[in-house]
């Protein structure tokens, strides 16, 4: 059996990891353990695992919002590494909402050698690792029935359709049945494996007061029925006994210490770290298939063993408790610097650039040894119901190898898709930490996914910071739409502020525009200055209107704008402010004064003329009045005065413009 993907030799073999939800014990201890097995080898691993807080934190109102949509894509995502292997933790994926029967979900994922746990089925390219869930179960039923002569006992399964969970049911029922005792459906109920399941609890005992027994599929559920067992006044192990599935740590130091089934760990591990190196020498492995034993302690009634409860195991715990107590310091840490990266990120004027860059010198101070983002070209809107998709591109926003971070616009983002690997960064990071990879999402808007460098532990915190991730490329969306919606308008208040203050033929500015200028020109210059207000008027416009038509003489009145505009200096407010009407202003310094633009514009007049580019001649009256920064507040009487002196100007005008007409 070999992979599609053969490792290349200029990169190490790389292995996939495919869990369900990480805040179980079960998901988490798999995985870590898998993960420090395969530390010992020369490979890279990836994790792709399926989180979902609104599980996590019991909060049921929000799981119809369908986040599982959102984790199904993680797996897919997959596609985008140069996987060679694929370690498939199926009895945890199965138990997420709109799950797929496995054959369609391995159709969705690289097709390479697949190691399936929890699932004792021959699939094609593939073996399967399991633990004997019907034994370990069979065997804790029996001890209850046949030990404690427990009659009446409920039991709390995993969900339905999840292989192991039925498995573990199947084992509860044949127990009872081959002792004569009554199953009946209401005395089982069906949990997430999670610790969450005290109302299911709460209801199985209400409909079974009498019950002599909490038999429950895993420890986390277990620890549901101990809380609830203890709200009632009732005592696990002398009232009423409680067991467990699975030996996770926590079970050995319950009050009391609880009753349970071990897989071990470190067997499953181990068989999946041989069964890895076997594909990789281009061998073809066998299926394993592992023992479980029972762990007898006092939750189902039996007794503490001698010297169970002594110093030694007392002594036990006290480094337990300082992981766990440094552990919780650790987390608050991180949850602060996550807030803060949070409140970083969402800035006024944030662009992606800025919102990648800030973000990845934000996993530079978490300690992240390596991140890197891929966003959609666009963001994908998913209902619920909806099948996953299979992206074709991803984009490449953010990378961050210890300080050193670079982030890209939606333009310069590299674009890699599952057929050019290669050709791309890699995801992964130099070292022996595996790359988790999560999905990036607000509500049903999907973004695109986050790869990082992290010890299994963090996973959990990385898992908080991909939400707050999701959060705030919602806000930098929303911040580019409104950034391009302000623009649009900004640009349309130009233009509105342009149309109420300028001529539309001349692009000059209009009556009220161009006297806004002259205050505003006056103003800036200010005291000790002397200025020269212009009143200006095209010769003969209805003339040339009525031989040529309109659209000459708007010829002729972009015409004389030009000639006026080079006439005068540079900075001079010029409007046109009738329909042959043009009024300016400049200030008198060397070299310009009143008669010096008289001189100009008669001058420029006929140079013009001269060229006979026009039918008709292109002539310009004027008026001008000199006046002091003091006689401002009049300026309307002195526009007045330079129009007094243009109608002088005029009657020096010729009689008559068009040119063949005055040949004759």
């Amino acid at each position: 059996m070999s992979s599609n993907r053969p490792a290349s030799s200029d990169r190490r073999p790389a292995v996939g990891i495919l869990t369900g939800s990480f805040h179980t014990d079960y998901s988490r201890r798999i995985a870590g353990a898998i993960c420090s097995e395969l530390s010992k080898d020369e490979v890279d691993v990836y994790l792709f695992q399926g989180l979902d807080a609104s599980r996590f934190l019991n909060l049921n109102h929000y799981v119809d919002e369908g986040f599982d949509r959102h984790y199904y894509s993680q797996y897919e995502y997959s596609r985008f590494v140069p996987l060679d292997l694929l370690i498939l933790s199926f009895g945890t994926i199965s138990a997420i909402k709109q799950a797929m029967p496995l054959e369609e979900f391995l159709r969705s994922l690289p097709k390479v050698p697949v190691i399936l746990l929890e699932v004792e089925t021959d699939i094609p390219n593939g073996v399967h690792i399991t633990v004997d869930n019907y034994v370990g179960m069979r065997s804790c039923i029996e001890h209850l029935v046949d030990c404690h002569g427990c009659r009446r006992p409920v039991y709390v399964s995993g969900p339905k359709g999840v292989p192991d969970a039925e498995i573990r049911l199947s084992a509860f029922r044949d127990v009872l049945r081959e002792r004569g005792i009554a199953v009946q459906e209401e005395m089982i109920c069906y949990g997430d494996f999670t610790d969450s399941v005290d109302g299911l609890v709460e209801e199985m005992l209400d409909r079974f007061p009498d019950a002599d027994a909490v038999v429950c599929a895993n420890d986390e559920m277990a620890e549901s029925a101990y809380r609830v067992l203890w709200r009632r006044g009732k005592v696990p192990g002398r009232d009423i006994a409680v067991t467990g599935f699975d030996n996770n740590p926590p079970s050995a130091y319950m009050e009391p210490p609880m009753t349970t089934v071990r897989q071990s760990y470190r067997q499953v591990s181990q068989a999946v770290g041989e069964t890895v190196r076997a594909y990789l020498r281009g061998e073809s492995p066998q299926s394993v298939h592992l023992s479980a034993q029972l762990v007898v302690r006092q939750s189902c009634g039996c007794p503490a063993a001698p010297g169970e409860r002594g110093e030694q195991q007392e002594g036990s715990r006290a480094p337990v408790v300082i992981r766990y107590r440094d552990r919780n310091k650790q987390l608050i840490r991180d949850n602060m610097l996550s807030a803060l990266m949070l409140r970083n990120l969402l800035q006024e004027n944030i662009s992606i650039h800025s919102f990648f860059r800030n973000l990845g010198q934000m996993f530079h101070a978490l300690g992240t040894e390596c991140s890197w983002i891929g966003l959609l070209k666009q963001p994908l809107p998913v209902e619920d119901g909806q099948r996953m998709f299979l992206p074709e591109e991803l984009r490449v926003h953010m990378i961050q190898r210890g300080e050193q971070v670079e982030s890209f616009s939606r333009d310069q983002a590299p674009v890699i898709s599952g057929e050019s690997l290669d050709a791309v960064p890699r995801w992964d990071c130099p070292g022996t930490k595996p790359t988790a990879v999560f999905p990036l999402f607000y509500a049903n808007m999907h973004y695109g996914v986050l790869a990082v460098s992290l010890k299994p532990a963090d996973m959990l915190f990385y898992y908080a910071l991909s939400l707050e991730i999701g959060t705030g490329l919602r806000y930098l969306y929303m911040a580019m739409d409104q950034q391009e919606a302000r623009r649009a308008l900004q640009e349309k208040n130009k233009i509105l502020d342009f149309s109420a203050s300028h001529d539309g033929l001349t692009g000059l500015y209009n009556r009220v525009g161009v006297m806004n200028q002259i205050y505003n020109y006056i103003r800036e210059h200010g005291k000790g200055h002397r200025f020269v207000a212009v009143m200006a008027d095209l010769d003969h416009l209805k003339q040339i209107n009525d031989t040529f038509g309109h659209d000459a003489g708007d010829t002729a009145i972009k015409t004389a704008t030009e000639l006026l505009r080079k006439t005068l200096p540079p900075d001079s407010p010029l409007g046109r402010t009738g329909g042959d009407e043009f009024t300016a202003l400049f200030l008198e310094r060397d070299g310009y004064s009143a008669r010096w633009f008289r001189q100009e514009i008669k001058r420029a007049c006929a140079v013009f003329n001269n060229a006979g580019v026009l039918p008709y001649f292109e002539d310009v009256s004027v008026g001008c009045v000199t006046f002091d920064y003091e006689q401002v507040p009049d300026i309307p009487s002195l526009l007045k005065q330079a129009d007094m002196e243009l109608y002088e100007d005029k009657k020096q005008r010729r009689s008559n413009v068009i040119r063949q007409t005055e040949e004759v």
